[in-house]
């Protein structure tokens, strides 16, 4: 699978975003005083994607360092989505513009997230995340086969609220495809949220097996998240 260079810079933002999520929610839980090792929250590692082409969600990923708002989220996150429905809707036929679409929501139910200050802004990143959901079913029922995709939209399923559905959906991907290793590092992250350790540890493992060539920096980050575990459980031993 290869990725363009915009795509690339695309995947690398996301990840710096869901680092600052992981931050604010174990403050949250620390300040909470609710903290156990299975509370510990990990990134989305998975890379788009198949389709290339001019990615408009991209400029708005790359000025989202300087969102500090809400507002300015959904002002920056808002107007590529808006280019990017219209371009769709000229021509519907288009895979790349359909995938870009998705990727947009993506992004800024993501940037949304970060920046949620209370319960009503947690549901506008819920319902961004929804609407990615919609674009990749789309393409997938299309597109059938598309590994990033499906990966992406499990992605958007568990933070959207339904951990149950992203679990499943990520089980039932590896179990017909076990080689694709950002389906393993992501249902990692998911075991884990939901304090299944050792699940955990056994699908960073396969991600490990499924990326050794670190192709999509799986294995750098489950070989992270392994260590961070091991040293979580030393200290509680």
């Amino acid at each position: 699978m290869a990725f363009n260079a915009e795509q690339t810079k695309r995947t690398r933002a996301v990840i710096v975003i869901l680092l600052l999520v992981a931050v604010i929610a174990l403050a949250v839980v620390v300040l909470s005083g609710a903290l156990t090792p299975a509370g510990s929250q990990g990134q989305q590692t998975s890379q788009q994607s198949e389709q290339t082409g001019g990615n408009a969600s991209s400029s708005s990923q790359a000025a989202s360092d300087d969102a500090h708002t809400m507002d300015d989220v959904d002002a920056t996150y808002g107007t590529a989505a808006k280019q990017l429905k219209a371009k769709y809707e000229a021509n519907p036929a288009d895979p790349s513009t359909l995938l870009n679409l998705a990727n947009g929501y993506f992004d800024w139910g993501t940037a949304a997230m970060s920046h949620a200050q209370g319960d009503e802004d947690q549901q506008h990143a819920i319902d961004l995340f929804k609407q990615a959901i919609s674009y990749y079913d789309t393409y997938i029922e299309r597109n059938p086969g598309s590994k990033s995709a499906e990966v992406d939209r499990a992605i958007c399923v568990f933070y959207s609220g339904d951990h149950t559905a992203a679990i499943a959906a990520l089980e039932d991907f590896v179990a017909a495809d076990s080689t694709f290793g950002p389906a393993w590092a992501n249902l990692g992250m998911f075991y884990e949220n939901e304090g299944r350790i050792d699940d955990a540890k056994d699908a960073y493992n396969k991600a490990i097996e499924a990326d050794p060539e670190d192709t999509y920096q799986v294995k750098t980050y489950a070989q992270q998240r392994l260590t961070n575990l091991e040293s979580t459980q030393s200290d509680a031993a």
